[in-house]
């Protein structure tokens, strides 16, 4: 079981670090009071707070953090949160040396201190970008991991998946090739997102490389995540028919990158094949074809008759 925590150095924020969670030595007093708040948001969510005895009782503390997460921009995953204040020599034990904060997939728990650290993001800022694992962590980009690759429309728009082919985007890496960590980048884009919309225009960009920082439309398409996810494939029925002519093409959108799939279903005394083009490229013949759209817009299909006449369907699925 792994952590994903943001460290700071002399050089402000520069990674995250994975750190087992195994090695938590928490002393069992360290998160003594706290409870769930309402984060004043209009879903009416609530969120879970647990602060470290090193503070006084006093549920302002707790009650600001609520209201300030209930700013962000979020869904119902909010109320599976819970944020942990500690001070951060306890952060740096859970997380990782020089760490800064910390969010923990299997638990939906962040570590975090609630004072700011010299030369460091304001610790909201750092929170706000943990937020950003944790609602990846509650996406679907099915088949990667949202966790490491982001949300649908921002990794689609993103390339993630064509530059993870290339080796200018390291899905999940948190060792040699960090600073192409596409989770991160998407954790650092969603806090853009979010100090953009509170009225900062010129956000910070250090922890992972400038290439991935985003432009209008992935903000856009990454807003759209978090107030429409992405709930799955869709599937869609084309129709078409022989009685002259040997081939029959479709031009398939695909906005999206993941699984592709179509599947022909011919009348009984005809026999038809089914082809996938890539541009002018064939990439797949069979009754039923399974392809991974990684990066592709736009696919065509092309149905061919061999022997017979009438109608044909073709069943089509794509993300």
């Amino acid at each position: 079981m792994q952590l994903l925590g943001i460290a700071g150095s002399l050089c402000g924020v520069k990674r995250l670090l994975l750190v087992l969670l195994a090695a938590l030595a928490l002393p069992a007093s360290a998160l003594a009071w706290g409870g769930s708040y309402p984060t004043g948001d209009t879903l009416g969510s609530f969120v879970n707070i647990q602060v470290s005895d090193s503070y006084p009782v006093d549920q302002a503390l707790p009650q600001d953090w609520a209201t300030y997460l209930g700013t962000l921009l979020h869904g119902a995953e909010m109320s599976r949160l819970t944020l942990n204040l500690v001070p951060e020599n306890v952060v740096q034990a859970t997380c990782g040396a020089q760490a800064l904060a910390c969010y923990d997939p299997n638990r939906q728990a962040i570590w975090a201190s609630p004072e700011d650290q010299l030369n460091e993001p304001p610790a909201k800022e750092v929170v706000t970008h943990e937020y950003g694992h944790h609602l990846a962590n509650s996406s679907d980009d099915a088949p990667w991991a949202a966790l490491d690759y982001g949300t649908k429309r921002w990794s689609s728009y993103e390339n993630i998946c064509a530059k993870a082919a290339a080796g200018t985007a390291s899905p999940g890496d948190e060792g040699t090739h960090y600073f192409q960590n596409s989770g991160e980048a998407f954790a650092e884009s969603y806090r853009v997102l979010n100090l953009e919309k509170q009225g900062q225009a010129t956000p910070g960009w250090d922890i992972v490389d400038h290439s991935f920082f985003p432009d209008a439309t992935a903000l856009k398409l990454l807003e759209q995540d978090v107030t429409t996810p992405w709930k799955g494939p869709t599937q869609a029925t084309l129709h078409g028919s022989f009685g002259s002519g040997v081939v029959r093409t479709f031009a398939v959108k695909t906005a999206l990158d993941g699984s592709f799939a179509a599947h022909l279903v011919a009348p009984t005394k005809a026999k038809m094949q089914l082809a996938l083009y890539n541009g002018g490229t064939l990439v797949a013949r069979g009754g039923t074809i399974r392809f991974q759209v990684c990066g592709e817009r736009s696919l065509t299909l092309k149905v061919q008759r061999v022997s017979g006449r009438g109608a044909f369907s073709l069943f089509v699925t794509r993300p």
